[in-house]
C-alpha cells in the first residue's frame, strides 16, 4: 500500500521546494515505525500531529527535519501525511511522539534556566553594589551596608477590597505574603523622608542573600527599577538591559522579554519612586500598562510612592496598600545605638535625651530622614533644641550641612574661601529659581543635565553643594542613545526632594516680596499641595506675606484643610492674621485620625486649643480611630498617640467612631465624659459616626 521509499522528502533550508532523501531502514529515525508522519523541530516549538486524522505538516519557511511515512500525498505547497496503521501501531506512534516532545521541552527548559541564572548573576552584582554603598546622610562620606543601617519603621496595611481598615504589620518580611500577598500589586506609600527607597533596597538585599526569614526566597527573578531614572524608556525590557545589566552583557531585550513573559517563572517587579517617574502622566507608559494588567499580567508588582501620588490604575479593590508610619521611640533608639554611636550607651543616652527634651522635635523626627540627619549631627556637636516648626528645623539642618564642612581642619588656602562659602550659604537665588521651575513644570523635573546646571549656578557654587551633600551626581540612561554616542550621561539632583521644595519656597517668597502680581493665579494647579506640601509649609514659615497668600489659596481648594492647619502653625507671627486663620479653620470640621502622623495630630490639637483659649467656637471635632480612653481625673480625652484633649470649652460637637467597635469606650467612660462636659460647659452634644453616617446619642 505504501509508496516507494524514494517518495520520502525533506525541505531544503534555503529553498521552499521538496528534496528527496535517501530511504532509511525501519526505526532508524528515533526508532519510529515506518508508517509514521511527524515533524521534529530543530528550532522553535513542536507542532504535534493527531494520528487519528490525516495531519498536515506545515514546513514552509521553517528549519524543520520532516520525516514522512510511505503514504505521501502532495496538496500544493503543504504535504499531507496519511496513516492507516492498526491500533497497536497507533499507540506506539503516540508514545514515540511524546518522547520526542519531552526531549524538546527539556532542552528548551534547560536553555531558559541557563538564561535565568545568567540574568540573576548580573542583577545580584548590581544590587550588591547598591546595598553596600548606603550613605545615611550625604555630608558623611562613609558608606555602609544596608543590613547595618536599615531599621524597621512602623507599617500598616490595607488589604485589597478594604477601604476602611488599616492593620499593623510586624516586619517588612510580611509585605509580599499573607493577606496582602493575594494581591497582584502592592503599593508602599508614605510622605517624603519615611524610608520608601531604603525599604526597597532592603528587600532586594534579602533576595540576594537568600535571607531565611524573607518570603522573597520564593521569587525566581526580582527586578528593581528606580523610576526617576527611566524617563523616555519605552519598555521594561529596555529599562532592565540599560539600567541593570553591564555594558558587555550578552543578554538582549528579547531575552529579558522571554524570561518575564514565562508564567512558570516567579517574577517580582519592584518599582521605586513612582511619584518621581518623569513619564507617569504619559498615556500608555509601560509602568501603567503593567499596573493595569495590560502587560505581564502574571507578574507580581510592588510600587513605592508618596501617599499623594497613587497610580490611577491601582484602585483599592485590586491593590494592597502598605503605609509607612515612621520611627517610634524604640526604632529611633535602635538606629542611634546601632548606627550612630556604635553601641556607646552614654552617647546613645545623650542623643535620645535631646529628642525627648523637645516634644515638637520628637514629632518632627517621626520622619526617619529628619531623625537620621539630626542624630548624626547631634553626635558630632551640640545642636539647637528649641524648634517650633518644620521650617525652623529644616533650615537648621541645611545650616548643619554647611557647618559640618566648615568645621573640618582647614589650611590657610581653605580659610580664605570661608567668606565665599558663607555667601553661597546665604545667597542661592539661581538654585532657588531652578528648583521652583522644576516643581512647577507640567512634568516635574527633579534632575538636571550636569553641564547645563553647572553653567546656570556657577562652577564653584556647584562644587560646594556637591561637597556638602545637598546636591548629588548620578549616571543615568541617555534618552537620546544611540543617536548620541554615550549610553549614559551625568545628571544632578538634590539629595532629597524636600531640599528641592526648600529652595523653591525661597524663590516663591522672593517673587512675592518683589512683585506680588507676578505669581500665577493657578499656582495650586501647577504645584499640587498634596505632592509638594512642604513647599507650602516652608513658604508660610519663611514669610508672613507668603503665609497669607498660601492660606488664601488652600482655603479655596477642596481637601486642603489639614495642610492649611500645618501651614498656619508654621508662622511665628502673633498678629490678628493668625487668629483670623485659626477662626476660619475651626469653622469647618476639624479631623484627628489615628493614621495621621504625630506631628499632624499635635498640630491639630494645638489649633483646637488655641481656638478655645481665644474663645473662638469650634464647630465640630471629629475623632476617627484614635480614641484610647477618657481620663476622669484630669477631665480629658486620651488618644492612642497618648496626646490629650482637655479644656475644649468652645467645641460645639464631638464625633467619635469608636462607639461602634468592641471595647473602645465603656459605658462608665461615656457617662463620665458626658457628666464632665455638662459640669464644665453646661451642655454637651456627642455624635458618634460610622462609615459616613451620623447618629445622635
Amino acid at each position: 500500500m505504501g509508496a516507494p521509499a524514494s517518495s520520502m522528502y525533506s525541505m531544503s533550508p534555503t529553498s521552499s521546494s521538496l528534496m528527496p532523501i535517501a530511504p532509511e531502514p525501519m526505526g532508524h529515525h528515533l526508532n519510529l515505525p515506518m508508517n509514521y508522519g511527524a515533524m521534529l523541530p530543530l528550532g522553535g516549538r513542536m507542532q504535534p500531529m493527531d494520528s487519528l486524522t490525516q495531519p498536515r505538516v506545515n514546513i514552509a519557511g521553517s528549519n524543520n527535519l520532516v520525516i514522512i511515512g510511505s503514504d505521501v500525498q502532495s496538496t500544493g505547497s503543504v504535504p499531507r501525511a496519511t496513516s492507516s496503521f492498526p491500533g497497536g501501531v497507533r499507540s506506539q506512534h503516540s508514545a514515540s511522539l511524546e518522547v520526542v516532545q519531552e526531549r524538546v521541552r527539556t532542552q528548551h527548559s534547560a536553555s531558559l534556566e541557563e538564561l535565568k541564572q545568567k540574568l540573576n548573576r548580573h542583577l545580584k552584582m548590581k544590587y550588591s553594589r547598591l546595598t553596600k554603598q548606603i550613605q545615611p546622610i550625604p555630608f558623611l562620606k562613609d558608606k555602609h551596608s544596608i543590613d547595618k543601617v536599615f531599621t524597621e519603621v512602623g507599617m500598616n496595611y490595607m488589604p485589597a477590597g478594604d477601604d476602611t481598615t488599616w492593620q499593623k504589620l510586624e516586619s517588612h518580611h510580611d509585605i509580599p505574603t499573607g493577606t496582602i500577598g493575594q494581591s497582584r500589586v502592592q503599593i508602599i506609600e508614605a510622605d517624603a523622608g519615611y524610608g520608601k527607597s531604603m525599604l526597597s533596597l532592603r528587600m532586594v538585599h534579602d533576595w540576594c542573600t537568600c535571607d531565611s526569614r524573607s518570603p522573597l526566597n520564593n521569587v525566581d527573578i526580582l527586578i528593581r527599577l528606580n523610576l526617576r531614572q527611566l524617563g523616555g524608556s519605552k519598555s521594561i525590557y529596555e529599562a532592565v538591559v540599560k539600567c541593570l545589566l553591564p555594558l558587555d552583557s550578552s543578554i538582549k531585550e528579547s531575552d529579558v522579554e522571554q524570561l518575564l513573559r514565562d508564567e512558570d517563572i516567579r517574577t517580582l517587579i519592584l518599582f521605586d519612586a513612582f511619584d518621581e517617574y518623569p513619564d507617569k502622566d504619559e498615556e500608555g507608559n509601560f509602568v501603567s500598562r503593567i499596573l493595569e494588567e495590560n502587560l505581564l499580567q502574571h507578574v507580581k508588582v510592588i510600587l513605592t510612592t508618596r501617599s499623594s501620588c497613587i497610580p490611577e490604575g491601582c484602585d483599592r479593590l485590586t491593590a494592597g496598600r502598605i503605609k509607612l508610619t515612621g520611627f517610634d521611640d524604640h526604632a529611633r533608639e535602635e538606629y542611634v545605638r546601632g548606627v550612630v554611636t556604635g553601641g556607646d550607651e552614654e552617647a546613645t543616652k545623650k542623643i535620645i535625651t535631646q529628642f525627648n527634651t523637645n516634644s515638637i522635635l520628637a514629632d518632627i523626627c517621626q520622619s526617619p530622614l529628619f531623625s537620621v540627619i539630626y542624630a548624626h549631627s547631634a553626635h558630632e556637636a551640640e545642636l539647637k533644641l528649641d524648634f517650633g516648626s518644620v521650617t525652623e528645623f529644616f533650615g537648621y539642618l541645611v545650616y548643619c550641612f554647611h557647618d559640618h564642612e566648615d568645621n573640618k581642619p582647614q589650611t590657610e588656602a581653605t580659610a580664605e574661601k570661608q567668606a565665599k562659602f558663607q555667601e553661597f550659604r546665604d545667597n542661592h537665588d539661581e538654585l532657588d529659581k531652578l528648583s521652583y521651575g522644576a516643581l512647577s513644570a507640567k512634568n516635574q523635573q527633579l534632575t538636571w543635565d550636569k553641564d547645563k546646571f553647572v553653567t546656570d549656578v556657577g562652577k564653584e557654587f556647584y562644587k560646594r553643594h556637591i561637597d556638602i551633600g545637598i546636591l548629588v551626581e548620578e549616571e543615568v540612561m541617555n534618552r537620546n542613545y544611540p543617536k548620541q554616542p554615550n549610553r549614559y550621561k551625568a545628571e544632578v539632583r538634590f539629595f532629597h526632594k524636600l531640599a528641592c521644595e526648600w529652595y523653591a519656597a525661597h524663590h516663591f517668597v522672593e517673587r512675592l516680596r518683589s512683585s506680588p502680581s507676578s505669581l500665577p493665579e493657578n499656582l495650586i494647579d501647577l504645584m499640587n499641595p498634596s505632592d509638594v506640601q512642604h513647599f507650602y509649609r516652608f513658604a508660610c514659615g519663611l514669610d508672613p506675606l507668603a503665609a497669607r497668600r498660601v492660606l488664601d489659596l488652600l482655603k479655596k481648594k477642596v481637601d486642603c484643610d489639614r495642610l492649611a492647619v500645618l501651614c498656619a502653625l508654621e508662622q511665628k507671627d502673633e498678629s490678628g492674621d493668625v487668629l483670623d486663620t485659626v477662626r476660619d479653620l475651626v469653622s469647618r470640621v476639624v479631623h484627628i485620625d489615628g493614621n495621621d502622623s504625630r506631628l499632624l495630630q499635635r498640630t491639630t490639637i494645638e489649633l483646637v486649643q488655641r481656638a478655645c483659649q481665644d474663645e473662638i467656637p469650634v464647630s465640630c471635632l471629629r475623632l476617627k480611630s484614635c480614641f484610647k480612653r477618657f481620663d476622669a481625673t484630669s477631665s480629658c480625652i486620651v488618644l492612642k498617640s497618648d496626646f490629650r484633649l482637655a479644656n475644649l470649652k468652645t467645641v460645639r460637637v464631638i464625633h467619635m467612631n469608636e462607639w461602634f467597635t468592641d471595647g473602645e469606650i465603656t459605658r462608665d467612660e461615656l457617662l463620665g465624659l458626658l457628666q464632665t462636659w455638662l459640669t464644665l460647659y453646661g451642655c454637651c452634644y456627642l455624635c458618634p459616626y460610622h462609615q459616613g453616617r451620623s447618629h445622635q446619642r
